[in-house]
């Protein structure tokens, strides 16, 4: 768990110049490297490795809403989240400044700031040292497009400059023309190539412990812990069709990862919109109370992905519905 206390003053000792930064001319695609993953966050995409560790940000830190992190080996912390500030970058900087100087001790500049251009975004940088152990090391990000912006932050206690490269290369705003628009007080969400919207209000859990399909999820959930609902999202099957890998997400549901589960009815082709996607729903049943849920599996291309919504009871079918709409192949690689 990270410790945290407040800090009232932002020292700025040995600023220097950044020697290695963004290359403004550089091509940015959605794919992250080999051992890296691309998630979509806080309006933005970001690279993290892809063992690390998905959960809300401590509310310690404010502004920032997601955090990745390494837990084995030498700790590394990936940070998220939308400024309240939009009206330049400059104020979005001095909003991510604040928040990292109030959550970690001795937090200090240690670069000027550096710009690059990125097809229609200005993205902001500079270097940080704190006195965290957990962050002796840092960099922030902030990016700008005069229409929305956002704010990250990877640090470690000993940064690696091949990480913050990744970072650097792989960072970069939502595009939201062509993508079906969040209904309000959802947000947008996904990895490598999938992206689904949910409601703001939602918990981030994470991958699912001990799977290897499951990645991701997000849930309704009260304070005390009890679920009400739950979304999966699996942005890689594994598996070349629908076909292949609704047969092994069904087998598996049946031998117990859901207990009792049971089709509602003949799988249903999806019509998402989106050339070169195709899919099918499948709504079902599970659990000795028979309470509902439902199943999409996308193909783009070679890759096979799938979402799994469950419930604690019935079917909510204006969430299952504005879901559905949400669906979207941000990579068709």
């Amino acid at each position: 768990m990270i410790q945290l206390r407040r800090r009232s003053a932002l020292v700025l000792l040995g600023a220097v110049p950044l020697a290695v930064g963004l290359n403004a001319c550089s091509s940015r695609g959605p794919v992250a490297p080999r051992g890296w993953s691309q998630v979509l966050a806080a309006g933005a995409y970001l690279p993290v490795r892809s063992d690390w560790k998905h959960s809300a940000a401590s509310g310690a830190i404010a502004l920032f809403s997601d955090m990745w992190a390494q837990t084995s080996g030498f700790p590394y912390r990936m940070v998220v989240g939308n400024p309240s500030a939009l009206s330049s970058a400059d104020a979005v900087m001095a909003e991510a400044d604040s928040a990292l100087r109030a959550a970690l001790p001795g937090y200090r500049v240690t670069t000027e700031e550096g710009r690059a251009e990125r097809s229609k975004t200005t993205v902001h940088f500079k270097d940080f040292a704190t006195d965290a152990e957990f962050a002796r090391t840092g960099r922030l990000w902030i990016l700008h497009n005069g229409v929305s912006a956002a704010a990250a932050a990877l640090m470690a206690s000993d940064l690696s400059q091949e990480y913050r490269s990744v970072v650097d290369e792989g960072l970069s705003l939502l595009d939201p023309s062509g993508v079906p628009a969040a209904p309000d007080g959802w947000g947008r969400v996904g990895r490598d190539g999938t992206a689904l919207a949910v409601p703001r209000t939602w918990s981030i859990v994470g991958a699912v412990a001990g799977s290897k399909r499951w990645r991701e999820s997000w849930a309704d959930a009260d304070l005390d812990g009890a679920t009400r609902t739950r979304v999966l999202l699996a942005p890689n099957t594994g598996k070349s069709s629908v076909t292949d890998a609704l047969a092994q997400i069904e087998a598996d549901s049946i031998a117990g990862s859901l207990k009792g589960y049971t089709r509602r009815g003949a799988p249903q082709p999806l019509k998402l919109g989106q050339d070169g996607v195709s899919g099918v729903r499948i709504d079902f049943t599970y659990g000795s109370s028979a309470a509902e849920g439902t199943l999409w599996v996308v193909q783009a291309k070679e890759r096979v992905s799938a979402i799994q919504i469950a419930f604690s009871g019935r079917t909510d079918n204006d969430i299952v519905a504005r879901m559905e709409k949400s669906i979207w192949v941000t990579d068709m690689k």
